[in-house]
């Protein structure tokens, strides 16, 4: 016994002993380090969450000129996501394939007179020839064709045709009827996400006249839930945790007073990882 006590207390009196706690504390150093980081993680995703599910659209000009619209947006699991919106997550679930993330939007469209209007030097009008249908009555054929910026990017054409005909009684010509028969048309969008104020944000940007965002909201698969985009993302190298294979080590048995090797199967922490 006193032989096993001066050998225990040799141990502890050597450089080994005091390298093995060193190691030890930056261990559990690393530990609570990668646990604190886990937590403050957990924090800005729950706050995210909390404004996507809060917050409103904001709609305003960016340093183009152009119409931005944008929102917070919920970072979870698709199966979080069914708590918090079915809506969303009906239309994450009708999709194929792996999804990343899916932003749905409601644009509306109102032009009034002064965007009609303001735009004439952009305007080209054409009116057919006339085709007689019948003694008294006409169709003329029509259409409109607006550009609503210097580029040609965004624009609109409308082709339709007017009835008009011949009054006997009042003696003037009167109108019947007028169908529009064709529409096209380009209208550019900007979509995608950024972050903002520490949020993750969802935005659409036209430079479009009279369309607005109705509804905009969006999610994100959070990564540490999906297989796929964890392949994707790149791994940490640094204390990447604890694990369990095979094992190789070199150290001093205290017992038989003598440096040891040994190899097996181990339970380690990994400071680096290839």
């Amino acid at each position: 016994m006193k032989k096993i006590l001066e050998a225990i207390w040799k141990f502890l009196n050597s450089k080994f002993f005091g390298y093995a706690v060193a190691i030890i504390l930056i261990l559990l150093l690393a530990g609570q380090c990668k646990r604190n980081t886990d937590l403050r993680r957990e924090n800005r995703i729950q706050e995210q969450n909390i404004a996507a599910a809060n917050d409103s659209i904001r709609t305003y000009k960016n340093k183009n000129g152009e119409l931005t619209s944008e929102k917070a947006i919920w970072i979870l699991t698709e199966k979080q996501l069914k708590e918090e919106n079915k809506t969303l997550y009906d239309r994450v679930k009708a999709q194929n394939g792996q999804i990343i993330s899916l932003n749905h939007t409601i644009l509306a469209l109102r032009q009034d007179t002064t965007i009609l209007h303001d735009s004439i030097r952009y305007l080209n009008s054409v009116i057919g020839k006339a085709i007689q249908l019948d003694d008294v009555t006409w169709k003329l054929p029509w259409e409109l064709n607006y550009r609503w910026d210097s580029k040609g990017i965004n624009w609109d054409q409308f082709k339709g045709h007017t009835i008009v005909g011949w009054d006997s009684i009042s003696q003037q010509v009167i109108h019947r009827n007028t169908l529009l028969d064709y529409r096209t048309g380009n209208i550019e969008l900007t979509f995608g996400e950024k972050v903002v104020d520490n949020k993750y944000n969802v935005y659409i940007t036209t430079s479009y006249p009279g369309l607005s965002v109705k509804s905009l909201e969006g999610f994100f698969v959070d990564p540490n839930s999906n297989k796929y985009i964890k392949s994707l993302i790149k791994k940490d190298h640094w204390f990447t945790g604890f694990g369990i294979g095979p094992n190789a080590s070199f150290g001093y048995n205290p017992l038989l007073r003598k440096p040891v090797f040994s190899i097996g199967i181990g339970l380690h922490y990994n400071i680096y990882q290839w």
